[in-house]
């Protein structure tokens, strides 16, 4: 069973890891930590440009930094622990399903789910600490699940010892939600069952030492380190506290400024987060409000299901940030959801089952749909090379439409796994084939290392500030040059005052580098120009800076469709 999950997924994961560059949000700045790690003698706490980075514990930072130095600095390397990740994930809830009785086709078909799924399709192949996090949390759960079900003994110890390894893998991921999600799937069952005696045996709790050995080490390192009890507050109070409410805290540790929530944004874009699989997971919650009523033994797969999704997603809409990776972790419940269903729905399809298949079908045609066109309006504006994107259209769409046939004749026949299993082989050959065109066209348009050797160039000799640059900017400049450079504090009232100064101080070679807001124009914005007029340009703060006469332009540096630089020197002398 694992071999054949991972040998379905392999095609996708293979192109989302290791078939692109480094894209903006987040993966520079991780790739910049990474390959710090790499280099550090002291591995206690990731480094950003040289600066402690506290946001996360460092379990994906090491693990990507020994790709780095077993495999070179390289975008596949430092994704290359992702595979681990995702497999970890997709075998996991596979197991989770199959433990609950679903069958092995129901077991796969939770493990696609579980993977493919958009939202945690992005996390598995993002280089970002989520992806480890979610395999901690899958193991946690496959865990929990067999200590709840296990007779007492070494067999329940050994589920809950499980559970505990998982919890302190997520934990050196991401911190807090390495516990949170088992924790609540666990606690959520107990109060629904009333099995007040499972918080009293000893197995639940023998697996802490495990934890404690995991966790321990590296607390004792930071409480040790030089501010280290600032650094342990930015780790576990700001960074777990702070994202849920405001609280004092610098303003670089004030997580309520950015990624704002809104009552109910994760239930909204719940749908979005489980494409194509929305249709199967809506079916499985209609089922699972009958199912969860039933005191047998399948009832309580379903609750533990239930509890290992939704309590998290409501948990999560009490915080005052909000990203969409954030709620991956919910996706692993909801896909052992789907699995509990894919077997109900095999043995007694209701008319809303099969709606829910055909469903799923018509949005991987849509999804195959827009994939093709995209490649073709890359070909119509010239943004990427025909013949390759021609290719990869054919590529694309003959397996789909081929797949999607044959999910519809299995539909027909009443085989609904097979239908659907057919609509995910649809699904990935079309995300798989539109890739190999797609993604070096984004390439280009994400090209932040290539930009940022330019910059180092152009200003190896002269002292660089950086004007209130973000942490792709540091990371880009920082990722495999060390580039030398001041940042800079403003704002909008200060701006003019202190990059005078900075010119004042440093001389006629002083240089300031600011990121100019919206994106570069390229062929595909140009051609799209023809049916929509563009907004009118803006330099922003560059543009305020040089029209007052506090500097003059150097230098622009632009991608298509892509960031936008410039580089500003001192203003001419007066005559």
């Amino acid at each position: 069973m694992a071999v054949l999950i991972v040998l379905a997924l392999a095609p996708l994961w293979v192109t989302g890891m290791f078939g692109r560059g480094l894209w903006t949000p987040d993966e520079p700045r991780e790739a910049d930590i990474a390959w710090r790690m790499s280099r550090q003698s002291d591995r206690t706490l990731p480094q950003l440009a040289g600066t402690p980075f506290l946001e996360k514990p460092p379990l994906s930072y090491w693990m990507s930094g020994a790709a780095i130095s077993l495999f070179g600095d390289s975008a596949a390397a430092e994704r290359a622990p992702n595979l681990l990740y995702a497999a970890v994930t997709a075998v996991a809830v596979g197991a989770l399903a199959l433990a609950m009785d679903t069958g092995a086709d129901a077991a796969l078909i939770a493990a696609l789910v579980a993977a493919s799924a958009l939202t945690a399709f992005r996390v598995g192949v993002w280089l970002a600490p989520d992806a480890c996090l979610l395999a901690g949390n899958a193991l946690a759960l496959l865990g929990a699940w067999r200590g709840t079900r296990a007779p007492p003994g070494p067999a329940k110890a050994a589920g809950y010892t499980l559970m505990h390894l998982g919890a302190a893998v997520g934990f050196m991921a991401k911190s807090a939600p390495g516990w949170l999600v088992p924790a609540m799937a666990l606690l959520t069952l107990i109060v629904w069952e009333r099995r007040w005696s499972e918080l009293r045996r000893w197995e639940l709790y023998a697996g802490l030492a495990l934890q404690g050995l995991i966790i321990g080490p590296w607390v004792l390192a930071v409480a040790r380190s030089e501010h280290g009890a600032d650094a342990l507050r930015a780790l576990f109070w700001n960074n777990v506290v702070g994202r849920f409410t405001r609280i004092d805290s610098p303003a670089a540790l004030d997580y309520t400024l950015g990624h704002r929530n809104a009552p109910g944004k994760y239930l909204f874009e719940l749908p979005f987060y489980l494409l194509p699989w929305t249709p199967v997971v809506a079916a499985a919650l209609v089922h699972a409000w009958r199912r969860v009523r039933e005191s047998d033994a399948a009832g309580t797969a379903w609750r533990f299901a239930l509890g290992a999704s939704l309590p998290f997603l409501a948990l999560l809409s009490l915080a005052a940030t909000a990203r969409d990776i954030y709620a991956a972790p919910a996706i692993l419940g909801l896909a052992a959801l789907a699995g509990l269903w894919s077997r109900e729905a095999e043995r007694a399809a209701t008319r809303l089952d099969r709606l829910a298949v055909t469903g799923t079908r018509v949005l991987v045609a849509a999804l195959a749909g827009v994939l093709l066109a995209a490649l073709a309006l890359l070909i119509l504006s010239g943004a990427g090379p025909p013949l390759a994107c021609l290719a990869a259209a054919l590529g694309a769409g003959v397996p789909a439409i081929a797949a999607l046939l044959l999910a519809t004749r299995s539909q027909q026949r009443g085989d609904l796994k097979r239908s659907l299993l057919w609509s995910y082989t649809a699904y990935a050959a079309a995300v798989s084939f539109s890739a190999l065109a797609l993604l070096p066209v984004l390439d280009r348009w994400q090209d932040l290392p290539g930009l940022a050797r330019r910059i180092h160039a152009d200003c190896a000799r002269a002292p660089l500030a950086l004007l209130d640059p973000d942490e792709t900017t540091i990371a880009v400049l920082d990722h495999g040059l060390d580039t030398r450079f001041t940042i800079l504090t403003s704002d909008h009232d200060t701006s003019r005052a202190i990059v005078t100064r900075w010119f004042s101080d440093q001389g006629r070679e002083a240089r300031v580098l600011i990121l100019v807001p919206g994106h570069a124009r390229g062929a595909l914005t140009r051609y799209l120009e023809h049916f929509h007029a563009p907004p009118p340009e803006s330099d922003g703060v560059a543009g305020s800076l040089t029209a007052s006469g506090a500097a003059a332009l150097v230098r622009r540096y632009e991608l298509p469709q892509g960031r936008r630089y410039a580089l500003l020197g001192p203003p001419p002398p007066p005559p």
